[in-house]
């Protein structure tokens, strides 16, 4: 109930159930006076949609409260948000600590754009994680981390990095596109940003691409003034569907868990799989992990096939 009217102006909106949509790339003042009282940060306002914007606001004050941080951000896509925080803790001379399993398109952005700008990064094994001190640098700036990982489903103990990462004061960020924070919070276990592709679970309907990161005031302040020099900011259109999206979470990711898990048990019958990777069966390697961290599982899982997958998915 908390999350239906979160952050949502009723009074300001005619008592509407559902937030406006403000598609205005502007906003006026009455005078010269209140606009600099606002350029200034002396008081709260907008003034440009691309800085902020009252339906994006709506959106961001949601996921912060579903992740319990103080604050959230709104992106275009799940790599606005990827590049805006890689952007945001890199420079050149600066070291990387990364996943191997991470999401292609990330891995590729830290190849193909981070390594060039001139900062080191070291892709490491889900498994090599538990001694992430051995990975840290003088110039280590962020260790950027997904649990589960892309394809392969590796878990990772968030609270033992969290813990390595911050005795060198170096900020931790993990994708949790696939539990969302329904049933992840990685914020309880230390990590100081939660990101997401909200194109998938967050926002549930295949009709918008969003980004979201979610995380302490003072980081995503950090994050929120790279992302307004990109300008890779959702639309308020999308943000107004995303909040609708929001509405039906709970009920659409224990769905997704009923129907993940139902299918992961007939594919370990099925006599041309050869193996179901699913962080939510107990056979699974770190299912440890997936009991202390995670409270359900969302839809997304992989298996092995004794055959050609093309004729498999054909």
């Amino acid at each position: 109930t908390d999350l239906q009217h979160l952050g949502e102006d009723r009074a300001g909106a005619p008592r509407a159930v559902a937030p406006p949509v403000y598609r205005s790339s502007l906003f006026s003042f009455p005078d010269s006076k209140s606009l600099g009282e606002v350029l200034r940060g002396e008081k709260d306002g907008y003034v440009y949609t691309r800085v902020a914007n009252p339906t994006i606001d709506v959106l961001e004050k949601k996921v912060a409260a579903l992740e319990e941080t103080a604050e959230a951000i709104a992106f275009s896509s799940g790599m606005a948000a990827v590049s805006a925080v890689l952007l945001s803790f890199l420079r050149a001379g600066d070291h990387l600590v990364l996943s191997a399993s991470a999401y292609g398109p990330t891995l590729s952005m830290a190849r193909d754009m981070i390594e060039p700008l001139g900062v080191e990064v070291s892709l490491v094994d889900h498994s090599e994680l538990v001694a992430l001190e051995d990975h840290l640098r003088e110039n280590t700036r962020l260790v950027y981390l997904e649990s589960p990982a892309s394809l392969t489903f590796e878990l990772t103990d968030l609270g033992a990095v969290a813990e390595a990462a911050r005795a060198h004061s170096i900020p931790t960020v993990v994708d949790n596109s696939w539990a969302t924070p329904i049933y992840q919070k990685p914020a309880r276990f230390g990590i100081d940003l939660s990101l997401h592709s909200g194109t998938k679970y967050l926002s549930g309907h295949s009709d918008l691409l969003l980004g979201m990161v979610a995380g302490s005031g003072e980081l995503i302040e950090r994050v929120r003034k790279t992302a307004v020099l990109l300008g890779g900011c959702v639309s308020p259109d999308d943000a107004f569907l995303a909040v609708r999206g929001l509405r039906t979470l709970s009920l659409r990711m224990q769905r997704h868990q009923d129907n993940g898990l139902f299918l992961s048990h007939k594919l370990m019958d099925h006599p041309r799989v050869l193996e179901v990777l699913h962080p939510a069966n107990p056979f699974f390697p770190g299912h440890g992990i997936y009991r202390s961290h995670f409270s359900g599982a969302s839809g997304l899982f992989s298996f092995l096939l004794d055959g050609e997958p093309e004729r498999f998915c054909d």
